[in-house]
């Protein structure tokens, strides 16, 4: 299913086939980030319209597709995930960090509006892992691999595991939680400092982006 389309179709379609399942578990994970770290007056329309479609509206609407039926059983989990992206601002990088943003204020609202139903509402935050969207091949203590950071997170579920800055939230992988903490502690989210380092940071991977492109460009 391709959540950029948006497609009523595939949802009608989606639901015929949840309808009749009694469905326990939703992983919302789907997901998408910019190519590279861009200005956000420099975004491509395309790629502000795909971020919010897949990262928001297609969260939203699988949800509501299978929230009615574990509320009727009185039995299930929304698991969705977050970002260190939607914790602080991330100059270069304004449309998906607003998206994970906006996810953690909706879940943690659906996480109230469910209480007391049988139906538990998780968000988990995450800093980097090894993913074809971070681009990072080797694992690091701060950066797991997907079988790790898995692990982490299915062994915390229903546990305040990790630091937390809202109810119904967790940051379950160790090296996160630490800097979850430090982060809340030390810096700030959204402080002048923060903003400025994020910045620079991000301005920097764009350059080698480019430079980079501009080489395989010539090459071809």
């Amino acid at each position: 299913m391709d959540f950029a389309k948006n497609d009523n179709g595939d949802f009608a379609k989606l639901k015929a086939m949840v309808d009749g399942l009694d469905v326990g578990i939703l992983i919302n994970n789907v997901g998408q980030s910019h190519s590279i770290p861009v200005p956000f007056t420099l975004t491509p329309k395309d790629e502000i319209k795909d971020i919010i479609t897949i990262n928001c509206m297609g969260t939203l609407k699988v949800t509501q597709i299978v929230a009615p039926g574990m509320v009727q059983r009185k039995r299930g989990l929304i698991l969705t995930m977050g970002s260190f992206g939607g914790l602080m601002p991330i100059p270069l990088l304004a449309t998906y960090s607003g998206s994970k943003a906006f996810l953690q204020q909706w879940s943690t609202s659906l996480a109230g509006e469910l209480e007391g139903t049988g139906v538990d509402v998780e968000f988990v935050l995450s800093y980097l892992v090894t993913t074809a969207m971070s681009k990072i091949r080797k694992p690091s203590l701060l950066i797991p691999n997907p079988r790790n950071f898995i692990k982490a997170v299915l062994g915390k579920i229903g546990r305040s595991g990790g630091a937390q800055q809202m109810a119904h939230t967790s940051t379950p992988f160790w090296s996160h939680a630490l800097m979850h903490w430090w982060l809340e502690n030390t810096l700030g989210f959204g402080n002048g400092m923060a903003l400025r380092q994020n910045r620079n940071m991000h301005e920097s991977i764009r350059k080698r982006a480019l430079k980079k492109a501009e080489r395989e460009a010539k090459k071809a």
